[in-house]
């Protein structure tokens, strides 16, 4: 799957452009990202097929939504206020931080947590979720989907070794890194680029138009 810390949030940051007061931003993202936090958790799981759960419909309701709404509170409370003044510090490294926005942050304070919150926090999550499994569709070896009821595999084709640097796989506890790239993985890698690329770009586009500060104006 391609990397849900960036490019995952490309849909995401496109729908709030779009439709600022319909869509939660921070719910939308947070949601594009809940689903591999299956990852977290899997090496205290053994062989319970959380990650299944997570990229499926199923879970889009019995774990993307409850985990996005309560990591959408603390991230607005805590977390992205707290980012905000990292953001502001002298140096290279955060005056490129606050160029993507990040310094901006600190107006997610001024979210109110409302009924009306609840239910687009509730969608905004929904739809981060199906986005997150639409991205990863072609990029992935199987399609969780429709789990527990089943679980589909790619066409062979996507299988097919692309290349081959003939080194030995390196095994990390219960992950496994090899040196063959088959023809989803490297979908998978082009996806990925292109895609952070995107979001790097709305990301300076929302702060060069000052549009977090815009989206939270009226919330106090």
């Amino acid at each position: 799957m391609p990397n849900p810390l960036i490019s995952h949030q490309v849909p995401g940051l496109l729908l709030k452009r779009k439709y600022p007061k319909r869509i939660d931003g921070t719910a939308i993202c947070l949601g594009a990202f809940a689903p591999d936090l299956s990852i977290l958790f899997e090496p205290f799981m053994y062989s319970f097929p959380f990650r299944h759960i997570t990229h499926s419909f199923l879970g889009l309701l019995i774990w993307v939504a409850p985990i996005t709404i309560m990591l959408t509170i603390i991230f607005s409370r805590y977390i992205g206020p707290r980012i905000s003044k990292i953001a502001m510090k002298e140096g290279r490294i955060y005056r490129l931080v606050a160029y993507f926005g990040f310094d901006e942050l600190l107006h997610l304070k001024k979210k109110r947590f409302n009924k009306r919150f609840y239910i687009v926090a509730f969608y905004s999550a929904l739809i981060g979720g199906l986005t997150h499994f639409l991205i990863d569709l072609p990029a992935h070896g199987i399609i969780e989907l429709f789990f527990p009821w089943t679980v589909f595999s790619h066409p062979e084709f996507l299988f097919i070794t692309i290349f081959d640097f003939g080194l030995p796989p390196l095994v990390i506890d219960r992950w496994q890194i090899n040196s063959v790239i088959t023809l989803f993985e490297l979908i998978w890698y082009i996806e990925d680029l292109i895609l952070m690329v995107i979001s790097l770009f709305l990301l300076r586009m929302i702060k060069k138009h000052k549009l977090i500060e815009s989206w939270y104006s009226n919330e106090l």
